[in-house]
């Protein structure tokens, strides 16, 4: 991994740990959960990476397969953020689903606020109506 990745991964394996710490998760989960946390950091760095590169990228793009078969297809910069997107969705409800109680409240209460698109479209659209 290039250093900046690596060096953004790692800042959020220690986000990730701490908010599983300060939540009353037991040292020994918190290990135990170390593949998942790492992972979930690293689907969240290349997020932010890929949603950098397809900011301005279409949806949909033009092909042609040769022999008459031409037409439109789903991006597949965007069919793969949508894929990372959910893969995260899961590490990180597996992390939260190890919060007490009280905790995964106030949790869900914010993912619930960060509530994911449900197609790569709809995120698209959210945001050039938020850019005006």
């Amino acid at each position: 991994m290039p250093d900046d990745i690596q060096t953004r991964t790692t800042r959020e394996t220690r986000r990730l740990n701490k908010m599983l710490r300060d939540g009353g998760v037991e040292d020994r989960m918190v290990r135990a959960l170390r593949p998942v946390v790492e992972n979930t950091a690293w689907m969240k760095v290349k997020l932010d990476a890929a949603r950098e590169k397809i900011h301005n990228t279409d949806i949909v793009i033009p092909y042609d397969n040769g022999g008459g078969q031409k037409g439109i297809r789903e991006s597949p910069a965007f069919h793969g953020y949508e894929s990372l997107w959910k893969s995260y969705m899961l590490g990180m409800g597996r992390l939260l689903d190890t919060l007490p109680e009280r905790e995964q409240a106030d949790a869900e209460k914010n993912r619930a606020n960060e509530a994911a698109p449900a197609t790569v479209l709809d995120l698209v659209m959210a945001r050039r109506r938020a850019n005006g």
